[in-house]
């Protein structure tokens, strides 16, 4: 039996969607109604965002997939719109992170954030390209990091793939601007998602190197995975109708302003 799909029914595809950032994207969309395509490596997170965003009553489709792989990332995009219909919204987010020192990065780190993080994002962000043009409507958003907007020691190959993602958001939004494609990026600041939380086991004193990043961000606090979510579904929504080709740092002021207290000046104290 066919299916009868409304031409206002908004799909939306999802990568990395199996925790962090994109689990919880898709968890606010699923809540708005939207029907869901979540991409991710396959295993039990992916399963678990698919059981999640299910509750919602929305239709869901799990996709195991691997973003570096252009063929793959074409045949995700297929079968989306194979079994749930055209896709309207997509979060380009997959992403990885390696630290280590400039003089240690071996040419496998190198190539391997730049492969998943740049040229993924570039396979998804062309293939959406692909299917929206035909019909002149679709919303884009790139997840880059506030670290393509500031440097910090350790993250050269990330922050260059990042970086990349910014300036490749402009170009196709220039591009495809005409056809009524909105492309957006938006850069959190530290999250507490799964591949952050990682970065500490390493540390001599992960509890001190936590509570050091912390009084780093203006609002005092690590963001949840949440709370850039609901800045990705603004991005996709109508409400950004008139917005393209920027980003939205959602990074609790990190890179904007200095921290409560940086120069002795009590919030509470009256002027």
């Amino acid at each position: 039996m066919t299916t009868t799909i409304s031409s206002n029914q908004r799909v939306a595809l999802i990568t990395g969607a199996g925790s962090g950032i994109g689990r919880a994207t898709a968890e606010v969309l699923a809540s708005q109604g939207v029907d869901l395509a979540l991409v991710s490596r396959p295993g039990p997170d992916l399963d678990s965002a698919a059981a999640a965003c299910q509750s919602h009553g929305v239709r869901v489709l799990k996709i195991a997939a691997d973003i570096s792989d252009s063929g793959e990332v074409r045949a995700a995009f297929a079968k989306t719109e194979a079994e749930l219909g055209p896709i309207t919204d997509v979060h380009n987010n997959a992403g990885i992170s390696v630290v280590a020192p400039l003089v240690d990065t071996s040419d496998d780190v190198w190539s391997t954030q730049l492969a998943t993080n740049l040229s993924g994002s570039f396979y998804v962000l062309r293939e959406a390209a692909r299917v929206m043009v035909p019909r002149k409507r679709g919303a884009i958003v790139n997840t880059a990091s506030e670290l393509a907007l500031q440097g910090q020691a350790g993250y050269v190959a990330y922050t260059a793939t990042k970086g990349g993602i910014l300036s490749m958001t402009r170009s196709a939004a220039a591009e495809l601007a005409s056809w009524g494609i909105r492309v957006n990026a938006v850069c959190p600041g530290t999250t507490r998602t799964p591949m952050f939380l990682a970065e500490f086991d390493g540390a001599a004193d992960p509890s001190a190197e936590f509570a050091e990043n912390e009084a780093s961000v203006a609002l005092g606090r690590i963001a949840t995975p949440t709370e850039i979510a609901k800045a990705v579904a603004f991005l996709l929504s109508d409400d950004a109708s008139y917005v393209t080709g920027t980003q939205l740092i959602a990074d609790g002021g990190r890179s904007g302003c200095f921290p409560v207290g940086s120069i002795g000046v009590d919030a509470t104290t009256s002027v």
